[in-house]
């Protein structure tokens, strides 16, 4: 039942309900123009009311609901670094909207103003990830009738290019270096870093998934490894999910790499018999320590190579997954198929990641077609 009355001027309405447990309980607003303007927004409230909504949340704020939405939908549901980026943008929403912001109270244009403001200091591909994070927890809130609709919508992402748009790889020449180094020189007992970037070149897997491998889902006979789980080398809490769905994936890999992979499984285990170690995981990455190269360890031993072999400017073994890319595009392979190579959900993030790339390789079958076609 509703009641509306003026006040000091304006008018206000005062909505009484019980809650789930039965609870008198009442919402009242003020600060209404008219009489028919705190109407239209009581019977709003009544409608919720009616259609099953929790009014115990009609006046939440953005950064408890924000609270409420992490702890019902995310946590423990995600690697340790991805929970981490909830800290960070919980940080960034207190800092510009305060702990008392009502989440009804929040425009498209108040968002927008919000998003303007982060991208003076980040990256576009950061300010993107934030409000992609809390889209999602709009969404859930129209779904509990405590808003409309999600301000977050075809927001305006603002932001400098940062590292975007940046992406480093070898060239044909030094990869093939690279990989002949690798190769020779790859080493059980002091290079296994050698053998995990030659795993990395020729099968563009993430450096977590390079050390996810188990020798139960590296299959010699058929020259496939399957990509089914990462190892979480930041905190070292051991194997942790893919990045997402489409990452678990098959990857085919050459004879050369399926006949390094052999070697370096020789070696592990006469290494392992001559110890007495029984590694219960089977990691293919275990080195004869019987511990697992951080990412800091693995790109100084990749640095160093490149040093000697004079390759310029050097790359981080994330960039031996652009490179593999690069590679596979310049040889006209499909799309369709590297994307599914790397694990991405779909096409047009490969697409988009690799744009330049994709556009160089455009160019050059232009003019094989003009060339052809200036043959008739």
């Amino acid at each position: 039942m509703a009641s509306i009355t003026k006040h000091h001027g304006s008018w206000q309405y005062r909505v009484s309900y019980r809650d789930q447990n039965g609870k008198p309980k009442f919402i009242s607003k003020s600060g209404f123009t008219t009489k028919k303007a705190a109407s239209i927004a009581a019977a709003e409230v009544e409608r919720k009311y009616h259609r099953g909504a929790d009014l115990d949340q009609h006046n939440i704020t953005l950064i408890e609901y924000w609270d409420r939405w992490l702890k019902l939908y995310k946590s423990g549901k995600h690697s340790r670094i991805t929970e981490a980026r909830y800290s960070t943008i919980r940080k960034q929403m207190v800092k510009y909207w305060g702990e008392d912001r009502e989440l009804k109270s929040i425009t498209k244009s108040d968002w927008q103003e919000f998003i303007n403001q982060l991208g003076e200091t980040r990256s576009k591909d950061t300010v993107g990830k934030l409000n992609g994070y809390v889209r999602s927890m709009v969404d859930a809130a129209v779904d509990d009738q405590i808003i409309y609709s999600n301000f977050t919508h075809n927001v305006v992402i603002a932001g400098n290019e940062g590292r975007t748009g940046v992406l480093k790889y070898l060239q044909v020449a030094d990869l093939k270096k690279l990989l002949n180094y690798c190769v020779e020189f790859a080493d059980y007992d002091q290079h296994i870093a050698y053998y995990l970037i030659a795993t990395g070149a020729l099968t563009g897997a993430r450096y977590s998934e390079v050390l996810g491998l188990t020798w139960d889902n590296v299959d010699l006979d058929k020259r496939i490894v399957h990509i089914v789980r990462t190892w979480d080398y930041r905190y070292n809490s051991g194997f942790a999910p893919t990045k997402n769905k489409s990452s678990v994936r098959d990857i085919d890999i050459t004879p050369e790499l399926t006949d390094l992979l052999a070697r370096l499984r020789r070696e592990q285990r006469e290494a392992n018999l001559a110890q007495g170690y029984r590694d219960d995981k089977q990691l293919v990455s275990r080195s004869m320590r019987h511990n697992l190269m951080t990412s800091a360890a693995i790109n100084k031993d990749l640095r160093l190579v490149e040093r000697d072999l004079g390759i310029s400017p050097a790359i981080t073994f994330h960039g031996l997954r652009h490179t593999h890319v690069s590679y596979l595009i310049a040889n006209h392979v499909d799309i369709n198929y590297i994307s599914k190579r790397l694990g991405h959900a779909n096409t047009t993030i490969t697409q988009t990641v690799y744009a330049h790339l994709l556009e160089d390789a455009r160019e050059v079958q232009v003019q094989a077609t003009l060339d052809a076609l200036s043959q008739l």
